[in-house]
C-alpha cells in the first residue's frame, strides 16, 4: 500500500481526535510522560497493554500525540542524522491497515515503548514504590534487554532499595540486594557498598545471636569470610573472637555436666559448641567421649501408648513402644509370595506339609528370660482358654493341643490346617523369673514426665560402644517444631512425619544431614460407624457419606502435599493395596471392585432416598422420624489425620452433614468413647489372613456384626490353603464395599527421618526400633 502524506496524517490525526474524544494538549515542550500518556487518553499499566510508540509533532505541525505501531528503527534506536525532508513512516493504530509518512522536520518527540516503561520505572523508583519497578525493570530485561539506561537504572533500583529495607531494618533482603549489586555493578559506588555491606552484615549477625539461631549466623561469618577472603570485612573478625569465646563457654559447661553425671546436658553444651565453632581445639574428641561414655538418642513422638503392644494392628504408638521394651514371640520380618516372613525368636520352627502340626525348637532354655518348652505351652494353653485375661479367639478356634518333648522341644496340634499359625503367636515373650527382662528385650522405662518419656538400657549384657544407653521419647503436637529440633539436633529422630513434610524435607539442602527413610508397609486408613442410629445404621446413607469425600482430593492435595507417592493410594476395601499390581502384601485386595468416584450430588440423592425410606418406616411406628443428628468424627491426636478429619468435615457440610471434630489421644475399644459416632482409624493390615478377624472379629477395632461379614471370616479362618485364603479375602473385600461397615479411604506409605549420626538403622523397617540392637550415635 502506497504510504500517505503529511497532509493525510493530518486528516487521520483530526479523525482519531474526533473519534477518541481527545482534549487540546499543551506543547510538547511541556509535556513528560504522563502528560502524553494523559493526552492519548491511556489508563493502566504499559506492561498490559499491547506495544506501541508516541509520535509527537512540533507546535507548528499541530503539536498533538499520537499512539502509533511500534516503529522499525535498526535495533530500536531513534536516529539523529536525519534530513528535513527525509520523511518518517508510521501506522496508526487506529488504522491499522494504512501507513502515513511525516516529514522528521515535524516530528518534536518520539517516545518508544520501551523506554515509556523504563521512565514509568524511573519515576517508581524515585517515588520508592520498588515493587512495582521491580516488575517494570523484569519486563523489560525479559523483553527490551538492550534499551538504552537499562543497567544504569537497575544499579539505582539496587542500591536505592538496599537503602530503604535497611532503614525498615529488613537485614536479609537488604544484604541480598546489596550482594546482587556488588556482583553486578563491581564498581559502582564501592566504598559506600561495601561499607553498607559491612553495616548490615554485622546487624544481621548479631539478630541471629539475639535469637540464639547460632547455626545461621556461623554460616553466614564463614560465607562473608570465604567471599572477601582477599579483601576480608572488619565485621568477620570480630564475630569470629566472640563466638570462638561462646564456643569455650559452652565447652567448659559440657565439661561441667559430664564430670556431675549429667550426660544429656554435657551433649548438648557440646553440640552447641560445634554448631558454631567445628574446629575448636579438643571439641570433636570432647563430644565423642561423651557419645562413647553414656550415648542418649532423642527421638520425636506425636502419639504415646498406654500399654506396649508388638502385635497392634491399629495402634501406631503401642506397636512402637513394644517394640521397644518388648519382644514378640514370633517376628513379622516381611512379606512374602504367600503370606508374611515370620521369626521365632526363642530358636526355630518348621510347619508339618498338611498344616496340622507346628514343631519349635527353643535355644538355651532355663538361661535369664529365656523360658522353657514348658513354660511356652501354658501361655499356649491360657490364650486358648475362655475365660482368661489373654483368651484370643481366633487362637481358640485352631488351637487342639501341645506336648512337650524335653525343655528345648514342643509339638502343637492343630483342629484345622492352617496357612499360617505363626501370625497367630506375635505376643509378648513373657518374663521368666522374678525380676528379670523377657529375652532378648534390652530397655526398660525408666521415667515419665508430661512431655518426655525416658527408657534405659536393662540387659544383663553391657553394650557395645556407642550402643544407646538411654532412648528418650520427646511428645510433639506441631510437626514443624519436631523437624526444626531435628534440625537443630534437639532430637535425634522422628518416628512419624506428615507425608508432605516427608517429601520436603527429603528433597530439602539438608538431606546430607538429616535422613527421610519409608516404612516397609503402609498404613490403612477407613472411617468406622460407632454409634447406632437410624441413618447411620443405614447402607445407602454410609454410601452418601462416602460419596461426599474427595479422598483423591484429600489424599494428594491435603496429606501428600501434591505430590504422588509410591505406596498412597485411595483404596475401596480395608486391605492394603499395595504399591504394585504384583505386590506380596496386595493378595488380598480385590482389583474388580471400583474406588467409588466423588459425587456429592449422588450423595445427596442417596440422603434423600434413605430420608424417604426411614420416613415411612416410622410413620408405620406412628413416630415422628427424628433429624439427622450433629455427628463427632474421633481422629488419632497426629497431624496427617487432623487434616484428613478436618477436610472430611467440610466436605460433609457440602451435603448437609453436620459434624465436629474430636481428637484422640487412643484408639477406643468398642463401648468406649460412646460419644465418638464415626472413628477415623489408622491400620497396619500386614497380614490380611489373619488380621481380617482381629479387625472386624469381636473386640476388633472395626468390630461387626453383619452376618454377612461373620460368615465370610469364618470362611477365612477355615481356608486349608492359599487359593482359599485369597479367595476369603477379596470375598470379604467385595463385602466391605456393598455393606460398609468401614468406609474406606487410602492406604499411606509412612516414613521417619533420623540424623547421620545414628548408624545402623534398617532400612525399610516395619518399625522405627527394628533391629535397635544394631544402632550405635557417632559424632556428627
Amino acid at each position: 500500500m502506497k504510504a500517505r502524506s503529511i497532509q493525510s496524517l493530518m486528516r487521520a490525526l483530526a479523525t482519531a481526535i474526533v473519534l477518541a474524544l481527545w482534549s487540546p494538549c499543551a506543547l510538547w515542550a511541556q509535556a513528560d510522560l504522563d502528560k502524553v500518556l494523559e493526552e492519548i487518553e491511556f489508563v493502566g499499566s504499559l506492561m498490559d497493554d499491547v506495544p506501541f510508540d508516541v509520535v509527537t509533532l512540533k507546535p507548528e505541525a499541530t503539536g498533538r500525540s499520537v499512539k502509533v505501531a511500534p516503529i522499525e528503527f535498526p535495533d530500536r534506536r531513534i536516529p539523529t542524522n536525519v534530513k528535513e525532508t527525509d520523511k518518517l513512516q508510521v501506522t496508526i493504530l487506529l488504522f491499522p491497515t494504512r501507513r502515513y509518512e511525516v516529514l522528521w522536520k515535524d516530528v518534536g518527540k518520539i517516545w518508544l515503548y520501551e523506554q515509556m516503561i523504563l521512565a514509568r520505572a524511573k519515576k517508581l523508583v524515585d517515588e520508592k514504590n520498588f515493587g512495582e519497578a521491580f516488575e517494570h525493570l523484569n519486563f523489560l530485561f525479559v523483553n527490551y534487554p538492550q534499551t538504552p539506561g537499562l543497567q544504569i537504572l537497575r544499579q539505582e533500583f539496587l542500591f536505592k532499595s538496599a537503602e530503604e529495607m535497611s532503614r525498615q531494618n529488613r537485614l536479609a533482603h537488604t544484604m541480598a540486594v546489596l550482594e546482587e549489586l556488588q556482583k553486578s555493578f563491581p564498581n559502582f559506588q564501592k566504598e559506600r557498598v561495601r561499607g553498607l555491606i559491612t553495616d548490615v552484615s554485622g546487624k544481621l549477625i548479631d539478630s541471629y545471636f539475639q535469637k540464639k539461631d547460632l547455626s545461621s549466623a556461623r554460616t553466614m561469618i564463614n560465607r562473608l569470610a570465604k567471599q572477601y577472603q582477599d579483601d576480608p570485612l572488619p565485621v568477620v573478625q570480630e564475630w569470629k573472637g566472640k563466638f570462638l569465646d561462646l564456643a569455650n563457654e559452652y565447652k567448659a559447661k559440657a565439661v561441667e555436666y559430664r564430670d556431675k553425671k549429667d550426660y544429656l546436658a554435657a551433649r548438648r553444651e557440646a553440640t552447641k559448641m560445634l554448631d558454631i565453632e567445628p574446629d575448636i581445639e579438643g571439641g570433636k574428641e570432647l563430644l565423642r567421649d561423651l557419645l562413647k561414655e553414656y550415648p542418649i538418642v532423642r527421638v520425636g513422638v506425636f502419639q504415646t501408648a498406654e500399654k506396649p503392644d508388638t502385635a497392634a494392628i491399629a495402634n501406631w504408638p503401642a506397636f512402637r513402644s513394644g517394640q521397644l521394651i518388648s519382644r514378640p514371640l514370633f517376628e513379622f520380618r516381611s512379606t512374602g509370595p504367600e503370606g508374611g516372613q515370620y521369626r521365632f525368636s526363642l530358636g526355630s520352627f518348621q510347619q508339618s506339609d498338611d498344616r496340622l502340626e507346628l514343631d519349635m525348637t527353643i535355644q538355651n532354655p532355663g538361661q535369664t528370660g529365656v523360658p522353657n518348652s514348658l513354660d511356652l505351652s501354658q501361655s499356649f494353653l491360657r490364650r486358648a482358654t475362655i475365660g482368661k485375661p489373654e483368651y484370643v479367639p481366633g487362637w481358640a478356634a485352631i488351637f487342639d493341643s501341645v506336648s512337650v518333648a524335653g525343655p528345648e522341644k514342643l509339638k502343637m496340634r492343630f483342629r484345622r490346617p492352617h496357612v499360617l499359625p505363626q501370625a497367630f503367636l506375635q505376643w509378648p515373650i513373657e518374663a521368666i523369673g522374678e525380676g528379670n527382662l523377657p529375652m532378648g528385650v534390652l530397655y526398660k522405662p525408666k521415667s515419665k514426665e508430661q512431655n518426655l518419656q525416658r527408657f534405659e538400657w536393662a540387659s544383663s549384657s553391657k553394650p557395645a560402644d556407642f550402643q544407646p544407653m538411654e532412648i528418650h521419647e520427646v511428645l510433639y503436637e506441631d510437626p514443624s517444631q519436631a523437624i526444626n529440633d531435628l534440625l537443630r539436633g534437639e532430637i535425634e529422630a522422628i518416628d512419624r512425619l506428615f507425608p508432605a513434610d516427608a517429601r520436603k524435607l527429603q528433597a530439602s539442602i539438608v538431606s546430607k544431614t538429616i535422613n527421610v527413610e519409608g516404612y516397609a508397609l503402609p498404613t490403612v486408613h477407613m472411617l468406622v460407624p460407632r454409634t447406632s442410629n437410624p441413618y447411620l445404621d443405614d447402607r445407602e446413607f454410609r454410601r452418601a457419606l462416602l460419596y461426599a469425600i474427595n479422598r483423591e482430593g484429600i489424599l494428594k492435595g491435603e496429606i501428600l502435599g501434591g505430590a504422588d507417592a509410591e505406596q498412597s493410594r485411595v483404596i475401596s476395601g480395608p486391605f492394603p493395596r499395595g504399591a504394585t499390581e504384583n505386590d506380596p502384601i496386595a493378595y488380598a485386595y480385590n482389583t474388580s471392585v471400583d474406588n467409588q468416584a466423588y459425587d456429592p450430588r449422588l450423595a445427596k440423592v442417596l440422603m434423600l432416598i434413605t430420608n424417604s425410606k426411614l420416613k415411612v418406616q416410622y410413620e408405620k411406628r406412628k413416630e415422628a422420624l427424628p433429624p439427622i443428628p450433629k455427628m463427632t468424627l474421633g481422629v488419632p491426636n497426629y497431624e496427617a489425620a487432623r487434616v484428613a478429619g478436618q477436610a472430611i468435615i467440610e466436605q460433609w457440610k457440602i451435603i448437609g452433614i453436620q459434624a465436629d471434630l474430636a481428637v484422640l489421644d487412643k484408639v477406643p475399644a468398642p463401648g468406649e468413647m460412646p460419644n465418638i459416632d464415626i472413628l477415623y482409624l489408622t491400620a497396619s493390615i500386614w497380614e490380611p489372613a489373619t488380621d481380617a478377624e482381629r479387625l472386624f472379629g469381636i473386640g476388633g477395632p472395626a468390630q461387626s456384626n453383619n452376618q454377612f461379614i461373620v460368615q465370610v471370616l469364618g470362611g477365612l479362618s477355615a481356608s486349608r490353603n492359599w487359593r482359599e485364603v485369597r479367595q476369603s479375602c477379596q470375598d470379604l473385600h467385595a463385602l466391605v464395599a456393598a455393606h460398609l461397615p468401614v468406609l474406606p479411604l487410602w492406604q499411606v506409605g509412612e516414613s521417619f527421618a533420623y540424623r547421620g549420626e545414628i548408624n545402623g538403622v534398617t532400612k525399610k523397617p516395619l518399625g522405627l526400633y527394628q533391629d535397635l540392637q544394631k544402632w550405635r550415635v557417632r559424632a556428627p
